[in-house]
């Protein structure tokens, strides 16, 4: 099983470091419910299975960082709104699209004119999307 994470949308690929933390990863579940009470006072259970929507938030903290082109690769991925990507992350491999906001980052140190190299810190906010 590789370690590799990147995201793509069929022309643009990029790529993210391994250690990426997947914050959310089983605060999910494919099934809700609802209870209400009936007007007898009976219990009223729904339970139904979700389709979409299972976020994956990639966070990095300050201990991940990421160059700062590939914070504006993302920028500009994040840039057409609906569009559906492939995520491969360790090994695995999902459809999803952006969670708004789609991108958080943070300058290790603030410099007035950063370059392209310079280091940020990252969380990338994504859920999954049957097509």
């Amino acid at each position: 099983m590789g370690l590799e994470i990147s995201i793509t949308n069929g022309v643009t690929v990029i790529d993210l470091p391994p250690d990426l933390d997947w914050r959310d990863e089983f605060d999910w579940t494919p099934v809700e419910h609802s209870t209400d009470y009936s007007l007898a006072g009976n219990l009223v259970v729904q339970e139904g299975e979700r389709q979409d929507g299972r976020p994956i938030t990639l966070y990095g903290g300050r201990e991940v960082w990421v160059e700062r082109s590939t914070v504006e690769a993302l920028y500009d991925l994040a840039k057409t709104p609906g569009q559906l990507m492939t995520l491969a992350l360790w090994g695995r491999s999902f459809s999803v699209m952006f969670r708004r906001p789609a991108i958080e980052a943070r300058p290790i140190r603030r410099l007035a004119n950063p370059g392209s190299e310079h280091y940020y810190a990252i969380t990338v906010n994504l859920m999954e999307i049957t097509p």
